[in-house]
């Protein structure tokens, strides 16, 4: 009898947990949503709740203030935007042929991350009050992914790596408010152009020109 007790005991301490869980979750995505179409100002708890299907006491478990919640949502936006950037540094002893494609990858990573987390990415990198803060961060991070890879001989070294790092933050914020959100060319074609346009520039060159998007092609 008492294992079978311990045993309904811990089932339903597990049901306990993946319930609270999932009723967390639904915070969240309604808050997502309600900052993303509101902003912050104008986004109610009461709407929040209302669309999580939750009630407001629920709301204020896990979160003591609509501030909280909206904190959480741009520390999470923070950190995975962060991680994505970090893990896109190319790694030591790469062949130099492959590094065209590689860069495509990660420039297609960081892209999909927006098509992925709309509108969690459009509070944390555009709309919030510390969206210019973390765009400088990661500018920062890049830069030094840049440098560390001038280093490795994967590109030219009489450039200032932080100039470099901020000419493409500033191109991959307008390819992702004039083209990604809109729907006018898909995660891959942007980043197949945009690593063209950094790797190989946009003189015309006679003869037989080798690309990112010539190499992306003979991939696929």
């Amino acid at each position: 009898m008492s294992r079978r007790r311990t045993k309904r005991g811990s089932a339903d301490a597990v049901g306990a947990v993946k319930r609270s869980e999932t009723t967390r979750a639904q915070i969240v995505s309604a808050a997502i949503e309600e900052f993303a179409a509101h902003g912050f100002h104008a986004a109610k708890v009461s709407d929040i709740v209302s669309r999580a299907g939750v009630t407001q006491p629920a709301f204020y478990f896990y979160f003591p203030s609509k501030q909280a919640i909206y904190d959480h949502l741009i520390q999470r936006a923070h950190d995975e935007l962060l991680s994505t950037i970090r893990a896109a540094r190319l790694p030591p002893g790469v062949d130099r042929a492959n590094v065209p494609d590689m860069v495509r990858a990660a420039i297609e990573a960081f892209l999909q991350y927006f098509v992925d987390n709309r509108l969690l990415a459009n509070i944390g990198y555009f709309q919030s009050p510390i969206s210019a803060a973390i765009r400088d961060e990661i500018i920062s991070v890049l830069s030094r992914h840049i440098a560390y890879e001038q280093g490795a001989g994967y590109y030219r070294r009489d450039r200032d790596p932080v100039f470099i790092a901020e000419c493409y933050g500033g191109t991959l914020e307008r390819v992702i408010q004039r083209y990604l959100f809109t729907g006018r060319a898909s995660v891959r074609d942007l980043a197949i152009n945009v690593a063209e346009i950094f790797l190989n520039g946009i003189l015309y060159v006679d003869g037989d020109c080798a690309s990112v998007e010539n190499n992306s092609r003979k991939g696929s």
